[in-house]
């Protein structure tokens, strides 16, 4: 089974930032004061301790969503053609004219 959280101890500083800011208390503290993944299956895949430590010593692997039982799954978005972009882009264009603040001086 793989870790849900990944901690580079050559980076962390033992600032203790993961620490404080998770909500599902997935770590410990070790004697050095360095983060101890305790409880990887307590992890939501919340991302804050990822997104906050200074030193980029976290990776949080992001679990897949479930879907409820008989709900199906999403359609694939189209494939846009280069025409589709051109036409989205003059109609773009077409609206901002319309909207009057191409004369307009900041």
């Amino acid at each position: 089974m793989t870790e849900q959280v990944a901690l580079d101890l050559a980076l962390c500083k033992a600032c203790g930032i993961c620490i404080a800011l998770c909500p599902e208390k997935v770590f410990d503290v070790d004697r050095q004061r360095y983060p101890v993944v305790a409880r990887p299956e307590e992890c939501t895949s919340c991302l804050l301790c990822e997104l906050h430590c200074p030193d980029f010593a976290i990776e949080v692997k992001r679990r897949a969503r479930k879907r409820p039982a008989g709900k199906p799954a999403a359609a694939a978005a189209p494939e846009l053609t280069h025409a589709d972009l051109l036409a989205a882009a003059a109609a773009a264009a077409d609206t901002s004219e319309a909207c009057g603040h191409d004369g307009v001086e900041g």
